[in-house]
């Protein structure tokens, strides 16, 4: 068994969308496969946690209570399929924010290494979708495997865990 998978949000979980922020519960889309490959996850890993930049916070385009509605709403879909999620982490700083707290900074995880003391990296791993997300995690010592829209978090899983 695993330890900790760690997850990226737009882009591994949800649709990303161009050029904007997911601001409501409609604008919150599962990619394909998603809340399938939570059946996967559960019987593969001890946790999961999701670490995500939300910078429309921060640029007042959102709010953390329109934040938390859609982490409510993706939280009570992803256990409607039998998944869980430990902890969602996410930063609502703007990237030009000194000291911000966005990946690629390794804040978030080191917040959940303290919530979570008995994580142990080395059997863990990181999905994301972007650059900053690997680089997050390979600065952590995870394990750390970029998602694209032909690569998904199923597929991913399935070359993690090594099943056809």
């Amino acid at each position: 068994m695993f330890d900790t998978l760690f997850l990226d949000r737009d882009g591994v979980i949800n649709e990303k969308l161009e050029n904007r922020y997911v601001t409501c519960i409609k604008e919150f889309v599962f990619i394909d496969g998603v809340l399938e490959s939570f059946t996967i996850i559960s019987k593969f890993f001890k946790r999961v946690i999701i670490i995500t930049n939300q910078q429309g916070i921060g640029k007042k385009i959102m709010t953390i209570k329109q934040l938390e509605e859609i982490h409510n709403y993706m939280l009570s879909e992803i256990e409607n399929s039998g998944g869980k999620i430990s902890k969602i982490y996410f930063c609502p700083d703007l990237s030009s924010e000194e000291n911000n707290c966005r990946k690629p900074g390794t804040k978030m995880f080191e917040k959940a290494l303290e919530d979570f003391p008995k994580i142990d990296l080395k059997k863990s791993f990181m999905i994301g979708d972007s650059d900053t997300d690997i680089i997050a995690g390979e600065k952590m010592g995870i394990k750390s495997v970029k998602v694209d829209p032909k690569f998904n978090l199923k597929s991913a899983l399935k070359k993690i865990v090594n099943i056809p």
